[in-house]
């Protein structure tokens, strides 16, 4: 044989040997794909790509696959080819991952490399992703000129949604939605995706109405930017301190803070651009949540309160730590001129303090540069006139059976206890009882941080007796839940209560419902039958009579009733009256 055939018949043999290696690998893994002319093809291709052992399959030899089959079949058997080409590497990845070694070797994990997700690990995920259309969605370059914590960060969120959104369609506009985004991402040069600013989310909604030509779909598009900033910052190993937008899930709150019904998920420094302020806000709110054993609903609110002030001096490119009385005194006097109650301005004034008081305490500033008392304006006790008229809950209660279920119910505790919907939304289910032949009802006073029982109706108790068999309920748990199974949203109840008083044609759709104005109802109706001040304070759960007195609306019916029964005896007539009159005049 002459020498120059050598090394071609050594080729030869070695190409050989590749492909009765790589046939052996397929008839030990994948062995409903071994024998047919579309595996056989694939050999060919493999070997020429020498390629050695099926481990070496990843996307990008599918590619250069998918290049090379084109040119040799019809472009409608090109799904048969690349199908048979991604079952041998799944069948592969199965196989393997029934041992430790082959786990390491197969996991799904962060690669600085393009993953495909029909190569995933996890056996569930692939098959959810067989009869996926857009193929593109399942293409993840993490090749990319990018930061390596944005990669990471990107990886993280596709995770999430594989395996949190199993319904095609809801996944399809979460996948889209996170590819759109890494490409702005990159194309931004944005390194992070938890300090993201208020200018670049609307730089990327701008960037989707280049890309997405409907409106609807670019508003579900959209969304991915909130559920990646909320993914990243609970599944970090450390808190993001720096992060524009904390998510308030992270910090493990102790319940008694949080009021279910009201939950507040998210706090967001965006608006405060100077950053030397931001900082300030985000170590302060670091002490009020970390340390502080306020209600989160206070903290809040004070955290607004110093967000507005930080965003106004902010603008005008002011730090907080160089504020002097006369800017404090500008700031608060326009508050002052505006709309502003007594107790609000009063709550802006000592949330200003608070805040002056940390930076105090923590060196960034020698005193406080106001005096918060000079400013507190004198709050006058309102008397509130809310009671419901008899005639817009009849007819409510008339038109019962139009609203859903859980209307008709959490409006009857309205209706007949008074209750706070914060308590109505947070009921759980061993709340009802019986004790001594009376019904009872334990309820959580959301506001007070406490338990208090409660008589109820006979009524009331046997129609949430039925309730409760109809919707089984365990002890502890909500029996008016959110999709979550959390407490049912006080603010989605007074939404859809709303909504369906307009639907019905409630005081000819005129009535605008409000949950609150059936607890005064109940204190009115309870003063007017008698039922003393000390009672009816006792029964609301409230400390302090003061309160208890706003909540009675008791002074115009009162008055009206008294003067329609005095008139009434013959002797009170008008006539009367006026002859009494001429006889003493």
């Amino acid at each position: 044989m002459p020498a120059f055939l050598q090394p071609f018949i050594e080729a030869e043999q070695e190409w050989s040997r590749r492909i009765e290696q790589l046939r052996k690998e397929i008839r030990e893994f994948a062995e409903e794909e071994a024998g047919s002319s579309i595996t056989e093809q694939i050999l060919l291709f493999l070997a020429d790509e020498m390629v050695e052992h099926l481990s070496e399959i990843d996307y990008e030899l599918r590619m250069k696959f998918e290049l090379y089959i084109t040119l040799l079949i019809k472009r409608n058997y090109l799904y048969r080819y690349t199908g048979t080409f991604d079952r041998i590497r799944q069948a592969y990845i199965r196989e393997r991952m029934k041992t430790p070694a082959g786990q390491r070797e197969c996991e799904w994990k962060y690669k600085n490399e393009i993953l495909f997700v029909p190569y995933h690990s996890d056996p569930v995920i692939v098959k959810s992703v067989e009869t996926v259309r857009c193929r593109s969605n399942m293409v993840w370059n993490f090749k990319a000129v990018a930061s390596e914590k944005l990669k990471r960060q990107i990886f993280t969120v596709l995770e999430y949604i594989l395996e949190n959104y199993e319904v095609s369609r809801l996944r399809e506009y979460k996948l889209t939605g996170l590819q759109l985004f890494y490409e702005f991402c990159i194309r931004e040069q944005i390194p992070d995706v938890q300090l993201l600013e208020l200018e670049q989310e609307t730089a990327f909604h701008n960037y989707l109405k280049q890309k997405v030509e409907k409106e609807q779909r670019r508003k579900r598009l959209k969304t991915i930017v909130e559920t990646a900033r909320k993914v990243i910052f609970i599944q970090t190993s450390e808190i993001r301190w720096d992060a524009t937008i904390w998510y308030l899930e992270r910090f493990h709150i102790a319940k008694e803070r949080i009021n279910q019904s009201d939950s507040i998920e998210k706090i967001s420094f965006q608006e405060v651009l100077q950053p030397k302020n931001r900082l300030l806000l985000q170590e302060y709110m670091k002490y009020e949540i970390g340390i502080g054993e306020l209600a989160l609903s206070t903290v809040y609110e004070r955290f607004r309160t110093i967000r507005n002030f930080l965003q106004e001096i902010s603008e005008q490119q002011i730090e907080v730590t160089k504020c002097d009385a006369r800017l404090i005194d500008e700031y608060l006097k326009n508050l002052q001129n505006g709309a502003m109650g007594a107790k609000t301005f009063n709550t802006n004034v000592s949330g200003i303090q608070f805040f002056m008081k940390f930076l105090e305490v923590k060196g960034y500033i020698k005193k406080i540069p106001f005096y918060a008392a000079y400013y507190l304006e004198k709050q006058i006790p309102v008397h509130h006139n809310r009671s419901v008229e008899e005639d817009v809950y009849m007819e409510i209660i008339q038109n019962l059976s139009q609203f859903p279920e859980h209307l008709r119910m959490m409006f009857l505790h309205l209706w007949c206890v008074g209750l706070r919907i914060s308590e109505v939304c947070t009921l759980k289910g061993d709340a009802y009882y019986i004790q001594n032949g009376d019904c009872w009802m334990k309820v959580y006073q959301v506001k007070m941080k406490n338990y208090k029982r409660v008589p109820i109706p006979v009524t009331l108790y046997r129609l949430m007796q039925v309730y409760l068999k109809k919707h089984p309920t365990k002890k502890e748990a909500y029996i008016f839940r959110n999709r979550k199974g959390g407490a049912f949203s006080k603010s989605t109840f007074m939404g859809q209560m709303k909504k369906y008083c307009t639907q019905i044609g409630i005081q000819n759709g005129e009535y605008i419902f409000k949950s609150h104005d059936y607890r005064h109802t109940v204190a009115t109706n309870f003063y007017e039958y008698g039922v003393s001040i000390q009672s009816i304070r006792d029964y609301l759960g409230h400390t302090f009579e003061e309160m208890t007195m706003q909540y009675i609306d008791y002074m115009p019916r009162k008055i009206a009733k008294e003067n329609d029964a005095y008139f009434e005896e013959e002797e009170n007539s008008l006539l009367a009256c006026m002859q009494k009159g001429e006889t003493h005049g």
